[in-house]
């Protein structure tokens, strides 16, 4: 029985970890302590504008990616919540550097703190969307609501319904949705229910790899 859940356990890494390092959303694994990349999947590679060989073992300060006072708030905040979000870094899309932010999540592995990081969202750069025509994650993440719209298409939802989806998709909190909306808090969180009954998804965190076609 042991090692039978130790095979499952196994599969399932195995599952997780191709899915990151396939993934359209840049995403990197470091340490805690000081910050060095033990893995990166491709499309973070891609835009730093590096080969994976010649970012593994570095720190994340060494390429200007986040700053040294950046990344003690990360460590602060990570300290006091296990996680961090809107932390600003910098990427590359075709030879342009543009700021980013980043979202990072603390784990352990044997007795190594490490923190698994992200970009999940782009502001004010639209103008690259021209450049990354191909690019389901930034055409996602910029609002390209032809592309969001092309990707609802496949779900029996109401305009109302499309509206909330992409307002979710892109960050809004429900109760940022009502404000803007004009709607009462308890409608957005009855038709985000039945967004993700439709869209089947469990939580908002799974509507953006849904649309993707990650999940």
């Amino acid at each position: 029985m042991k090692n039978s859940n130790q095979t499952k356990k196994a599969t399932v890494e195995s599952i997780v970890y191709n899915g990151i390092m396939n993934s359209p959303i840049p995403s990197w694994i470091t340490t805690l302590k000081d910050g060095k990349y033990i893995e990166i999947n491709k499309s973070a590679a891609r835009y730093m504008g590096l080969k994976r060989e010649d970012i593994i073992g570095c720190k994340t300060v060494e390429f200007g990616i986040i700053t040294k006072e950046q990344r003690q708030l990360l460590i602060d905040e990570i300290k006091n919540d296990g996680f961090v979000k809107n932390i600003p870094v910098m990427i590359k899309i075709d030879d342009q550097v543009i700021q980013a932010f980043m979202a990072a999540h603390k784990f352990k592995q044997g007795k190594e703190n490490l923190l698994f990081n992200f970009i999940y969202a782009i502001p004010n750069h639209k103008q690259h969307i021209k450049s990354s025509q191909k690019d389901s994650f930034y055409k996602l993440l910029l609002l390209d609501l032809n592309f969001i719209n092309n990707m609802l298409k496949k779900y029996n939802l109401t305009p109302r319904q499309k509206e909330i989806t992409i307002l979710s998709a892109t960050g809004k909190s429900n109760g940022d949705i009502a404000k803007e909306l004009c709607i009462s808090l308890h409608t957005v969180k009855d038709h985000l229910k039945e967004i993700f009954k439709t869209i089947s998804i469990n939580h908002r965190s799974e509507l953006i790899p849904k649309l993707l076609n990650l999940r």
